[in-house]
């Protein structure tokens, strides 16, 4: 049988060789990457998943997985002729359990999930800006954090099983809501954060959490980063603490202005955001510590409504959007040791201008856990393809300069291939290539992606 043929048979009307629809499935969240794959498959369950995996493997032909797409690393772009198997499909969900866990389908959303757990009472604990289009299957394939990882972890932390499907045919089923289950190797922490190189995630069980009921927000606009650190181990006192966010006042700026919204505090500086599931009452000690550590009080802002809440944290928000709206950045993720946070926030600057002085540097991210999102937009039109890896190169060399790592949460993809052995060394590069080999010895799946 030949494969095309062997293919619709796999998942009979559920294979896509239209051009328009493939285009949709070609190019990444970032516009920066694209590729020609021959076919957009759709299974609509596990087994139809193995159907697929195992007339590509009997046929030699490669598979790019793919979720929502929103990935900023290249991860989920297809190689060229290659399948393209989106796993949105694969909807399903069981009920929560009285103990707070359910199963769902890895093509259900992250809001679809959050709705899902609210309706029981819980909250997911995954709170991404690509919610509405990133998957449940693509946040377990990267080990999603976003702003919420200081209260409730990583994916990782919410994912107690799953069930996969290896290259072969094979499925894996490790879907389980046990607290203790210490029989053998944890194959579901190993597919955590794979990014789809060793087995297509089809099903996910969550845990489940209940949510703070009462919240805060405050918004701080220190001086300088200095500042801001040396503030830090301070609002980690904070009572019921659940995010603690930052953006350089250039970026809160560039907000306000997108949105005609005046910042309710001065612009400049180093903004930190943190959301806490207390009254003012439980954070005044904590205020007042700042305060005495000479922080004046025109430079906080607290917000108890809804309404309020969500006006201030907008400011955190938007950021990426009033990023895209004003041209195609670099995008990089990455974290440093909280001691040589400030330092290396000072430096990204220099770094960049070292190769693109007209280049504008957007930084944020997630104070908590020191990770820096770098986005560096063109002066002018876009980046040629080797300033925008000249820019890389930089920042990311400056990285490692600093003991930290090239990916704090999008993962390597085809983006930071290449540096991957820089950080890990050839000895842990040679042990992943082990366990990639094993899973998919013909090397199907994601083909460069994470390994060459």
């Amino acid at each position: 049988m030949e494969f095309d043929d062997a293919l619709d048979a796999a998942a009979p009307g559920r294979v896509s060789r239209d051009a328009d629809v493939m285009a949709s499935y070609s190019v990444d969240w970032t516009r920066r990457w694209s590729g020609r794959p021959r076919a957009v498959v759709r299974p609509e369950s596990a087994e139809q998943v193995a159907d697929v995996l195992r007339a590509c493997t009997q046929h030699g032909v490669a598979v790019t997985v793919q979720g929502g797409n929103t990935g900023l690393v290249g991860g989920a772009v297809p190689s060229d002729e290659s399948v393209v198997l989106s796993t949105r499909a694969l909807r399903s969900h069981g009920p929560v359990s009285a103990d707070g866990f359910v199963t769902v389908g890895a093509g259900v959303t992250l809001v679809e999930l959050e709705l899902l757990a609210a309706e029981a009472g819980y909250t997911a604990g995954l709170s991404l800006a690509s919610g509405e289009s990133a998957t449940v299957g693509g946040a377990a394939s990267t080990n999603a954090g976003g702003a919420r990882v200081l209260r409730y972890g990583s994916a990782r932390q919410r994912i107690s099983g799953l069930r996969a499907v290896m290259p072969s045919g094979d499925i894996v089923d490790r879907r389980t809501s046990l607290v203790k289950d210490n029989t053998g190797y944890d194959l579901t922490n190993l597919l955590i954060g794979s990014e789809g190189t060793l087995a297509v995630i089809t099903d996910v069980t969550w845990k489940l959490v209940r949510p703070l009921t009462d919240h805060l927000v405050i918004a701080i606009s220190f001086p300088d980063v200095r500042a801001a650190v040396a503030a830090l181990p301070t609002i980690l006192q904070l009572p019921q603490i659940d995010a603690v966010e930052w953006a350089e006042g250039a970026a809160v700026s560039r907000v306000a202005e997108q949105s005609g919204t005046p910042t309710p505090l001065p612009a400049e500086g180093f903004w930190v955001f943190a959301e806490m599931g207390a009254s003012l009452t439980g954070a005044e000690s904590v205020l007042n510590a700042l305060m005495s550590g000479g922080l004046d009080s025109s430079r906080i802002a607290i917000a108890e409504s809804a309404l309020e809440r969500r006006s201030l944290w907008s400011f955190r928000e938007r950021i990426t959007e009033s990023i895209s709206a004003a041209g195609v950045p670099v995008k990089l993720d990455v974290g440093v040791p909280a001691e040589r946070f400030g330092e290396f926030v000072d430096s990204i600057t220099d770094a960049v201008h070292s190769v693109d002085a007209d280049a504008v540097p957007v930084l944020f991210g997630h104070f908590a856990e020191s990770n820096i999102h770098v986005n560096i937009l063109p002066g002018a039109g876009t980046f040629a393809d080797d300033v925008a890896g000249a820019l890389e190169d930089a920042v990311l060399e400056l990285v490692l300069s600093h003991e930290g790592t090239i990916s704090a949460e999008h993962g390597i993809g085809r983006a930071k291939r290449r540096w991957l052995v820089r950080q890990r060394g050839e000895t842990q590069l040679a042990a992943m290539a082990l366990l990639k080999n094993a899973w998919d010895p013909h090397r199907i799946l994601n083909p460069g992606v994470l390994l060459d």
